[in-house]
């Protein structure tokens, strides 16, 4: 859906432990706006067709200690769905309001990298 030529949108946002980056972008659609449904961040909310988009854009979410790509959204409306990052204290996923962007990986769970025990 338009996320292959998609643009980056800002400068990427790291997390304060080092464990994460998100970046945003903007989705390349041929067709208007209009015609792509509307998913709510809630799978259980139904897609809204025919929608009118405000801000329409996704997030990656990156290792950053290693470059790779943990996972990807899908395309929101940024102007009703998202909100302030947060890099998963307490609850373990890495989120933008009611985004949820993904996991935080098991070696640096609430953005706190695991202590290498020297051998």
């Amino acid at each position: 859906m338009g996320k292959g030529l998609a643009e980056r949108s800002g400068e990427p946002d790291i997390s304060p432990g080092g464990c994460y980056r998100v970046e945003l972008f903007k989705p390349f659609w041929v067709l208007p706006m209009m015609f792509h449904s509307m998913p709510h961040p809630d799978s259980e909310v139904p897609r809204r067709w025919l929608p009118w988009w405000e801000y329409p854009a996704f997030f990656r979410l990156y290792d950053h200690r290693t470059g790779e790509l943990i996972p990807e959204t899908e395309v929101y409306d940024l102007a009703s769905a998202s909100g302030p990052l947060d890099w998963g204290d307490g609850s373990g996923e890495v989120s933008a309001g009611m985004i949820s962007i993904g996991p935080n990986i098991p070696d640096c769970m609430n953005d706190h990298p695991a202590r290498v025990n020297p051998q």
